[in-house]
């Protein structure tokens, strides 16, 4: 696998996870109780962990056929004299 991948798969994920830690506990004091940092349990972990891989491995398969669509060279056309 190339590297680039698995970089940005890992920083989808590190990003991902907080980002959903963020909007889960924002819904968790939506009521306007003092605010309390939870970290979401069982299965509903699971299911989060499970949503974050998959958009993690889109985005960084998705960056990867940008990079390659940009960046790649057009083939050399001879040039008769």
């Amino acid at each position: 696998m190339n590297k680039k991948v698995l970089i940005i798969t890992g920083a989808g994920l590190a990003i991902g996870f907080a980002e959903a830690l963020i909007y889960y506990n924002l819904g968790k004091n939506s009521k306007g109780e003092k605010f309390k940092f939870q970290v979401p349990k069982g299965v509903e972990l699971l299911k989060t962990t499970g949503i974050i891989i998959a958009t993690s491995l889109a985005t960084a398969a998705l960056s990867n056929i940008l990079e390659n669509a940009v960046t790649d060279t057009p083939k050399s056309i001879p040039v008769i004299a």
